[in-house]
């Protein structure tokens, strides 16, 4: 069986676009995406200047993170080592294009399912060459069998000196550039100080690096695609939900065991989880491009992917809460007893599932390390006993877990701070890219709603409430408030930030 690969000459490509028509032409692609294409770099000062082409196209990895990442099986690697699509299967959660480090995966506005570079599977079958290569007028572009010794592509990859993008990703990208510079196949070595879209000019993204006038004659980005960020609001409506809703319970837990019996507890706040986590799952639903296939992650799950663990996870906490609330409901305290543990268990899981699939979005640095998973924890405690605050003070203020709950928010927000400063603003930037996007909000667009809102308002005020003032339900119900306020800012920080710095 075939291990098909491509070799790219850059020293060869004049930048004439043909690739991305024929491309577009073969697989109908509509305009304002593409699966292909070629993006130009300048570098120099006039009048010694000189411009760089780039082909880009899928790598067709190895190790593919967008097939590990896909819920539904939508991505697989063929026999012959293309990853190819079924566009049948897919749901459109986008999660695939937050895996994918070379940003090679779309949403098709006809079909609203993923799209991508299949390296013209169709021809292959039928020994022809790709469409991009077929029409290269200087046959820059090598596409062959890798594992085939007389193939000119193996021959390349075995005898002559090459570049892949990314290689510290440990993907295994099938695509050799020959001739390349750091500048073009590096997407954080160039500047980006505009690109175009349908004839509009676009400002450069968040993260990219200081526009060229403050370095004149480094490389610049001259032309390139749009960069959309796959999750926006959705993600953090999904984050903020799933926080109270895992949290209500996991508080409610922790209070029974230290032997609050209340109503507080046994019914309240089972009915705030099971209201929250609801709501989480309809803006999972709802923010799908195929909502209607929604299903598919439990009837078609990968179990690869921690999208479909997740939604396993929130299945079992919401049918825990509903046995809690039953139980609390009728005053069987019995079953409370046995529900206790199985409602942490399936609390933390629910809570902390979310940092590892972040982490396998692969293309975004800032989102990498087991460190979210814990920080998502103490913002799901601070969370749920921040809205169980304000529930009990709705009640009338007279819940004898009042004060405790004051305690564990304190010592939740504590742990998030402590957790903020030691893994974004204390701790080095492991790579450029997140560097990039730790520098939108220490000192850049996200700035203000981090250290004003994430740090001071949400953070460091409730603390200063809880600690230094008596519990009396104004001052629990401010510091509720904050901290509810600064959970949802740095979640959207998080959330646009991880997103901000350009993958290809």
């Amino acid at each position: 069986m075939a291990n098909y690969g491509f070799a790219i000459d850059l020293r060869k490509c004049i930048g004439c676009h043909a690739c991305t028509i024929a491309c577009k032409a073969e697989h109908q692609i509509p305009v304002g995406v593409n699966r292909c294409w070629v993006k130009t770099v300048e570098k120099g000062t006039f009048p010694d200047t000189r411009r760089l082409f780039f082909p880009v196209l899928c790598n067709q990895c190895v190790e593919a993170p967008c097939v590990k990442i896909c819920p539904t099986n939508a991505l697989f690697k063929r026999r012959d080592g293309i990853v190819d699509l079924n566009g049948a299967s897919c749901i459109g959660c986008r999660a695939c294009m937050e895996a994918c480090p070379y940003d090679q995966l779309f949403i098709d506005p006809n079909t609203r399912t993923a799209e991508k570079c299949n390296f013209c599977a169709n021809r292959v079958e039928n020994k022809l060459q790709p469409a991009c290569v077929s029409v290269c007028p200087t046959e820059c572009r090598i596409f062959g069998d890798l594992d085939d010794p007389a193939s000119e592509v193996s021959r390349i990859v075995e005898r002559e000196a090459f570049m892949v993008r990314k290689p510290e990703k440990g993907t295994g990208p099938k695509v050799f550039y020959l001739g390349a510079e750091e500048s073009v196949i590096r997407p954080e070595a160039s500047t980006r100080p505009l690109y175009f879209k349908e004839g509009q000019v676009h400002l450069r993204p968040l993260g990219a690096p200081m526009p060229d006038p403050e370095a004149p004659g480094d490389p610049r980005v001259d032309y390139d695609v749009p960069h959309d960020k796959p999750w926006g609001m959705d993600m953090v409506l999904y984050l903020l939900f799933k926080a109270i809703g895992t949290g209500a319970m996991l508080v409610a837990a922790l209070l029974w065991y230290l032997g609050f019996e209340g109503s507080l507890v046994t019914v309240a706040a089972p009915i705030l989880s099971i209201v929250f986590v609801t709501l989480t799952a309809v803006v999972l639903i709802v923010d799908l491009q195929r909502p209607e296939r929604f299903f598919y992650i439990l009837t078609r799950p990968n179990w690869r992917s921690w999208m479909v663990w997740g939604a396993y996870f929130l299945t079992a906490h919401g049918l825990v809460s509903a046995a809690w609330l039953a139980a609390g409901w009728f005053g069987y305290n019995p079953a409370l007893a046995w529900l206790a543990a199985p409602a942490v268990a399936v609390a933390i899981m629910a809570t902390s599932y979310t940092g590892f699939l972040f982490a396998q979005g692969l293309g975004r640095d800032l989102w990498q390390g087991p460190a979210a998973a814990v920080d998502l924890i103490a913002q799901s405690v601070a969370a749920g006993s921040a809205s169980l605050l304000l529930v009990a003070v709705l009640m009338g203020g007279s819940v004898d877990a009042i004060p405790t709950l004051g305690v564990i928010l304190a010592l939740s927000v504590a742990t998030h701070l402590v957790i903020l400063m030691f893994e974004h603003v204390l701790a080095p930037s492991p790579t450029r890219h997140h560097e990039l996007a730790t520098a939108t909000f220490l000192r850049g667009a996200y700035a203000t709603l981090f250290w004003g809102g994430a740090i001071a308002g949400g953070g460091v005020l409730p603390l200063l409430l809880l600690v230094g003032l008596p519990f009396n339900p104004v001052v629990l119900s401010a510091a509720a408030v904050l901290t509810l306020a600064g959970g949802a800012a740095w979640e959207y920080i998080w959330v646009e930030a991880g997103q901000s710095v350009p993958l290809s």
